[in-house]
């Protein structure tokens, strides 16, 4: 193929390859939504002309230059995934979501001592039973698709500015520190997968503790603990999942002097009558609606110790800005003598 041809034909296509992209990158983010598998972020870019002329004449002999067609990743797409064990899930999402051409596994692929960044490379097209005019000029395309966690990503990212593009071209007094980095990246993803891992056996055991006649009472507060508690506790209430505020809260209860859930749990028994008189009074409101609402699962933790530990509700108070003449302060003055 002549150097006009290429230029000719990547102008044609380039419109199609930019909605080539847009159409992988929707579909991927559908599959995982729709399988709850986290990631960090899903990016795409068109190859520019000059960076597929240079590989055309590359990957051709003499001044020849390569049909455009077999240049697969004009058209790339790269998942950032989280956690090592979410590679192999988005693996499976990608053979199922698209017709795949080739894989290649560099995380096996390549040995110990050779430089440059693991990731997993899929070589594929839109399926060939996707039809209709939203499809019609991007199926035949080919694109890849790159596959990698942060820790990777950032190896890749960092190495990419050092310069040195193979082992030997690294000066042999600085190849043991660069190998050490590498280790190091690769440690990292180890650990925090091991660490994710670990994690997910917390919560199970949690659970499974929660379920018994002692349940948690005992349980140091942590975000896992406290988040079954209440889910458990106040289960006619509206759970707040979001993880800042759960970890807002925790640190707000230690730093109440609460060692143990049953600690908690003692003082929001004692507190409940005096809490439910003050959200009958002074009901929370819907932001949407502007109707008075119900006090969510966290609402209720912090309005019912608001009541019965001082230490607790001044640390709260200081966060927030509130003072000793604040409304919010004398409106709960009026319910503590209802605590038990």
């Amino acid at each position: 193929m002549d150097l006009d041809t290429i230029k000719s034909e990547y102008s044609k296509r380039k419109q199609a390859y930019e909605k080539l992209k847009t159409e992988i990158i929707y579909i991927l983010e559908e599959q995982l939504k729709a399988a709850n598998v986290p990631y960090h972020m899903i990016d795409g870019r068109i190859k520019e002309l000059d960076s597929v002329i240079a590989k055309a004449q590359r990957n051709a002999p003499g001044q020849e230059f390569e049909d455009i067609d077999k240049i697969i990743d004009i058209c790339g797409v790269r998942i950032i995934c989280l956690f090592l064990s979410d590679i192999e899930k988005i693996e499976l999402l990608i053979e199922k979501s698209f017709d795949v051409e080739d894989k290649d596994n560099k995380m096996l692929s390549k040995s110990e001592a050779e430089f440059g960044y693991l990731s997993v490379h899929y070589v594929g097209k839109i399926p060939s039973n996707f039809t209709g005019p939203r499809y019609n000029d991007i199926k035949g395309l080919r694109f890849e698709i790159q596959v990698r966690t942060i820790a990777m990503h950032s190896w890749a990212t960092i190495s990419h500015y050092l310069d040195y593009k193979s082992p030997h071209s690294i000066p042999s007094e600085l190849r043991k520190d660069f190998q050490a980095l590498s280790a190091l990246f690769y440690l990292a993803d180890s650990h925090f997968e091991l660490f994710f891992r670990k994690g997910q056996e917390s919560k199970q055991i949690v659970e499974k503790k929660a379920k018994k006649a002692s349940g948690l009472s005992g349980e140091e507060i942590n975000q896992d603990t406290l988040l079954i508690y209440m889910k458990r506790k106040f289960r006619d209430r509206e759970h707040n999942t979001k993880i800042e505020l759960i970890s807002e809260l925790v640190e707000e209860l230690v730093a109440a002097g609460y060692k143990t859930i049953g600690e908690v749990d003692e003082d929001i028994q004692r507190s409940m009558e005096a809490f439910r008189l003050y959200e009958k009074k002074y009901p929370p409101t819907d932001i949407e609606t502007d109707e008075p609402t119900t006090f969510t699962d966290i609402g209720v933790v912090r309005a019912a110790l608001d009541l019965i530990m001082e230490k607790f509700f001044e640390h709260y108070c200081e966060r927030m800005g509130y003072g000793p003449s604040d409304e919010m302060w004398k409106q709960y003055e009026e319910f503590k003598k209802h605590v038990k």
